[in-house]
């Protein structure tokens, strides 16, 4: 996989979320080896508590690369700050954007989404967007200088798979030298407990 002109030897992306406790996250970043490991500054805080050099630890054993997050923001002012104190914190200008416009479905916010990807990136952010898979969006999030898209394939946790296979398509075609990677929904499974949350992705 390459990404901002980084190549990797995994497509895999691993979060830091929702685990029974850190070692236990600790176990499946190393059997995992991923090539990007998620984190949301939310969820760190400003204090670390010992979380923080668990997954400079992590990093530095497993040659993960840090990918924080700006989850839970609402508005590009929200995102493009916690993005900046992210940077501060984890000392990485790797970034997976989001900017959410509905909170029960997480879907994101298309315009915010774009106004904080232009700024972010002229500060030089390497921005991985989750964004839908709507063409027009795709097109002015590459054009505010993200080199990555990242497309979801349902709503969050909703482990619905991907819910429109042709859009993605789409988008692959007409972006055929971007990177897409589908994220969210895609734990599709036939009976889902209600308390089941998925957190895969794919990068194709």
């Amino acid at each position: 996989m390459r990404l901002y002109e980084t190549d990797f030897s995994s497509r895999l992306m691993l979060g830091t979320a929702l685990y029974a406790s850190p070692s236990v996250m600790a176990e499946a970043v190393r059997a995992a080896k991923p090539a990007l490991l998620t984190v949301s500054l939310r969820r760190e805080g400003a204090g670390g508590q010992g979380f923080w050099p668990l997954l400079q630890a992590l990093c530095a054993e497993t040659g993960a690369r840090l990918l924080p997050n700006t989850a839970g923001c609402y508005t590009a002012r929200e995102a493009i700050t916690t993005a900046q104190m992210a940077r501060e914190l984890f000392e990485t200008e790797w970034l997976k954007l989001e900017v959410i416009a509905d909170p029960e479905t997480l879907q994101p916010d298309p315009f915010g989404l774009v106004e904080a990807a232009k700024a972010l990136s002229a500060d030089g952010f390497k921005i991985l967007p989750y964004c839908t898979e709507d063409l027009s969006v795709a097109e002015k999030l590459l054009a505010a200088g993200c080199k990555v898209l990242m497309p979801w394939g349902a709503p969050i946790g909703s482990a619905r798979g991907l819910n429109n296979v042709y859009g993605l398509r789409t988008l692959r075609a007409r972006f055929p030298e971007v990177p897409l990677i589908v994220d969210a929904g895609l734990g599709l499974r036939p009976t889902r407990p209600k308390q089941w949350n998925s957190a895969m992705t794919a990068c194709f």
